[in-house]
Formats: structure tokens, C-alpha cells, sequence
């Protein structure tokens, strides 16, 4: 690919040419204005970063928390955008994370002494990004200098 030094205009983005036959090497998902905390969330989406896909999907599946179901439907996602060739064994949770959404309010909750008060609903935007894992070439690796 040859790369020229000329400056992109504005709002347009830099396109990298992948060939066909190599496939995609990454893939990605988001799940935004999820009504749950993000609070929820994260400690699940940091329990599978680093981990292969069959791994990561096991841990939310069996994670007995209703943030796991979220987490889990923006996996299945970014998987499906990975395409044909999908294995899951060969792809690695890269970066996953959930982000704080804006906060829905509604002014409805009655309180004492005719008070009213705010009910809020926090929302979250979960980001799953899956990279195909390279496998290294066994053989002889230099030790020392």
C-alpha cells in the first residue's frame, strides 16, 4: 500500500486497504444506552479482556448477573462482525469496556409532606473489540545476545 503525505480534508477518515484473502484481523461492537449502571458492568467486561472469545462468552454466560447478558449480547455482536472464518478459539477479547451514558430522569416519586422527587435511570454504552490471535511460528528462538 503506498501512503501519501497529503493532509485529509475535513471529516474525511483514513481508510487502511486490507486484501481479501488475508480476512479481517479485528472486529468490533457497541451496545449503546444499555439501561443499566456501569457500575454493574465493568467488573464483568474486566473479568474477560485479555480472554479468548469461547472464554470470555463461558464467564458471562454462567456469571449469574444481569450485566453479563448485556455484555454478553455485544460480544455475540462484535463476533458476528468478524465475518466468515470466525473461530473462537482464534480470536482474543483486545479491549472491552463500559462507559457511563447519559442518566434518564423523570420527576414522578412522590415523597413525604407532598415533595416530589427525581427518579433516575442511569444508562451505559458497553464497547467489545475482538482481534484475531497470531499464532508465533515454533522453532528456535535466540536467547541472550
Amino acid at each position: 500500500m503506498v501512503e501519501s503525505n497529503k493532509q485529509l480534508a475535513k471529516g474525511e477518515k483514513k481508510v487502511l486497504d486490507t486484501s481479501a484473502s488475508q480476512g479481517k484481523q479485528e472486529a468490533w461492537a457497541v451496545g449503546r444506552y444499555l439501561k443499566i449502571s456501569p457500575i454493574k458492568v465493568r467488573d464483568l467486561v474486566r473479568l474477560i479482556r485479555g480472554k479468548s472469545v469461547a472464554e470470555a462468552e463461558t464467564i458471562l454466560k454462567f456469571s449469574l448477573h444481569r450485566g453479563g447478558e448485556f455484555a454478553l449480547k455485544v460480544l455475540r455482536s462484535a463476533e458476528a462482525n468478524a465475518g466468515a472464518g470466525f473461530s473462537k478459539e482464534g480470536w482474543v477479547v483486545t479491549d472491552a469496556r463500559a462507559d457511563k451514558g447519559p442518566i434518564f430522569r423523570r420527576k414522578v416519586d412522590m415523597k413525604a409532606r407532598s415533595l416530589r422527587g427525581v427518579i433516575s435511570t442511569p444508562s451505559t454504552h458497553i464497547r467489545v473489540v475482538v482481534k484475531q490471535q497470531v499464532s508465533r511460528p515454533v522453532g528456535k528462538e535466540k536467547h541472550g545476545a
